[in-house]
């Protein structure tokens, strides 16, 4: 069943609906047809869209969050692990001062974060 309606285009999407139709092999009234149609279904299904774009968004988000603390986990492992080769190294050499212990192990963890690309 269909309804009429009259529709005043302006002059420029006339044009613009006629060039249309004759490169789809249709005629001006089915194209306007269509064009109703696919905007009715866009307006209709905008809301959907809206909220799989937010919770796209959402999920991004806890993704990054977790990502961040992923490599704060790694950060520390990688600090304990300077830690231990430093202190493993001195071991043998008897009592170290404690100001030099901490700058070796500094050293020591920037350096490897410089090798990983991590640079701070």
């Amino acid at each position: 069943m269909f309804i009429q309606h009259s529709v005043r285009l302006p002059l420029a999407h006339d044009r613009a609906l006629r060039q249309l139709a004759i490169s789809r092999q249709s005629t001006p009234y089915a194209l306007l047809q269509e064009c109703v149609r696919t905007g009715l279904a866009a307006l209709q299904n905008q809301g959907s869209a809206t909220q799989a774009t937010a919770d796209l968004m959402r999920e991004v988000g806890m993704v990054g969050a977790q990502l961040a603390q992923s490599e704060r986990i790694l950060e520390r492992a990688l600090y304990v692990a300077c830690t231990a080769a430093i202190y493993g190294r001195i071991a043998t050499a008897g009592r170290v001062d404690e100001s030099k212990l901490v700058r070796e192990i500094s050293e020591a963890f920037e350096r490897q974060l410089r090798l990983a690309g991590g640079e701070q």
